[in-house]
């Protein structure tokens, strides 16, 4: 058993600087159409770095509320919201999606006796080297999630999660662990790989439903 106040999150400074741009769009601080102050300006009234700034800028653009332009700064573009720009879709509900299926993946690998999981030591091994290289993880997160879910063997399920794909990608960025993972997330992922590998079940649904809790949580404290 996991114990999950082992592998909570701990909120990074750009997470927590993303939400403070958020209110600021919600409460009409920073209305839509006007320009925000610049990054130098915002590290300044914060006090981190600018490539801290610039990642709290991303994790906001993405949820489609600011339009950073090169050259002129960002600019609001629109009120807060639960969906995926385009989509329609609440962002809530495409975690929930990805867990369901996730999980039944793993159900169905380790029903396998011989179950193909070279794709999953593979896409750990990705990750870890990622973070070590302080590269953006996104790709190498996402790619992780779907060699498991491939892993199962089952071409109806993988052609469901592909998709979601590019939502799942989505709900990935606007994570606070989206781009630069933290040890605990990447720890958890780790386990999530060892215990498929090892063949323990109920290690893996747990490491699994432990991660998107994690994103739920942070969902509904960016978007309350």
């Amino acid at each position: 058993m996991i114990d999950p106040s082992a592998v909570q999150r701990r909120d990074s400074q750009a997470s927590r600087i993303a939400r403070a741009l958020v209110d600021r769009v919600k409460d009409g601080s920073y209305p839509i159409g006007q320009k925000i102050p610049s990054e130098r300006q915002l590290a300044t009234e914060f006090g981190v770095s600018r490539p801290v700034i610039r990642e709290a800028l991303s994790t906001v653009s993405a949820m489609d509320i600011l339009d950073i332009q090169m050259g002129r700064g960002a600019y609001v573009t629109a009120a807060p919201a639960e969906h995926i720009a385009g989509g329609g879709l609440k962002l809530q509900d495409v975690v929930n999606v990805r867990e369901v299926l996730e999980v039944g993946a793993i159900e169905l690998t380790l029903k396998n006796p011989e179950p193909a999981l070279d794709g999953v030591r593979a896409a750990a091994e990705r990750l870890q080297q990622a973070v070590r290289d302080r590269e953006d993880t996104v790709e190498p997160d996402r790619a992780l999630h779907a060699a498991i879910v491939q892993a199962a063997g089952s071409s109806l399920l993988a052609s469901i999660w592909q998709t979601i794909d590019q939502q799942v990608v989505e709900t990935i960025r606007i994570s606070p662990h989206g781009r630069t993972m933290s040890q605990d997330i990447l720890d958890l992922h780790q386990r999530l790989a060892d215990s498929i590998i090892n063949g323990d079940l109920e290690a893996s649904v747990e490491s699994s439903r432990l991660l998107y809790e994690d994103n739920r949580q942070f969902l509904r404290e960016l978007l309350q």
